[in-house]
């Protein structure tokens, strides 16, 4: 009768965790869908960009279709008791999890700089990414900036050198400086942005001292590593989670397709 209550138990446990797990990669596979023929989105995006777009979204659309498999395996294995579906989820999750490792063992011995990264990424933001032919960029980047109450890379002056000033990229390559007098920061670098004061401070001169009043003038670049490291303790926790729940996972539709084995093989 004991045995009988866990066997009940296991099966109902296999079977709720991999339906959540099917409801998510469904969830997943609908967003990268939308991503896929959303129109708005791939007009926003730069003509240069769309590759990486396409790319990262079959990713996603591949990751979701990946998950909504392993949910169904073991969601149909728990319900039907079929040993084969349970071994595949199994399998599954066993090559999901020594990738992880995989992943996690390169990440630690190649040391990557996130510092260094989160700059490049900015700066290329701040310099190529953030103009009228890309919103996207440019509403993600505001949020970034009024969130965060920051300006630019390193402040407002990165802003002198950017996509956004028309700033000729080009003529820097060839040793032909295009000297700009005057330059623009967004509003959302501003403290209040829907303010006079504000209004009154986006344009700037090349030499001119910045008003702290009305303008933020510490760079997003210190801003989002300074996020980050605040943060990371929380990355380390959810990723923590997610293996031990793998591990439960897998344990759990282990001793499941070999109870039913057992419970076939005394059938027989």
């Amino acid at each position: 009768m004991a045995l009988s209550g866990c066997y009940s138990c296991l099966k109902f446990l296999v079977f709720t965790i991999n339906f959540l797990l099917w409801l998510f990669g469904l969830g997943v596979v609908a967003v990268s869908l939308w991503l896929l023929f959303d129109s708005d989105l791939y007009l926003q995006t730069m003509s240069d960009q769309r590759t990486d777009y396409y790319l990262g979204t079959y990713i996603i659309l591949a990751i979701g279709a990946l998950v909504t498999i392993m949910g169904f395996l073991g969601c149909c294995g728990a319900w039907k008791e079929s040993p084969w579906m349970l071994g595949s989820f199994f399998a599954f999750l066993l090559i999901i999890f020594f990738g992880e490792i995989a992943v996690g063992i390169v990440v630690y011995f190649q040391g990557s700089n996130y510092n260094t990264m989160i700059e490049k990424s900015v700066r290329q933001t701040v310099e190529q990414k953030y103009q009228e032919n890309n919103t996207a960029a440019m509403k993600t980047f505001d949020l970034i900036q009024e969130g965060l109450e920051c300006c630019g890379v390193d402040g407002p002056k990165s802003w002198a050198q950017s996509a956004y000033n028309n700033y000729d990229f080009k003529g820097q390559e060839v040793g032909i400086v295009t000297a700009q007098h005057h330059y623009t920061v967004p509003r959302s670098c501003c403290k209040i942005p829907e303010s006079i004061d504000c209004s009154n401070s986006i344009k700037l001169a090349q030499q001119q001292g910045l008003n702290g009043n009305a303008l933020n003038t510490q760079g997003c670049a210190k801003k989002l590593t300074e996020f980050m490291e605040q943060h990371l303790i929380y990355l380390i926790a959810a990723g923590m989670g997610i293996f031990f729940m793998e591990i439960l996972g897998m344990l759990c539709s282990l001793c499941l397709c070999c109870a039913v084995k057992r419970i076939e093989d005394l059938k027989a």
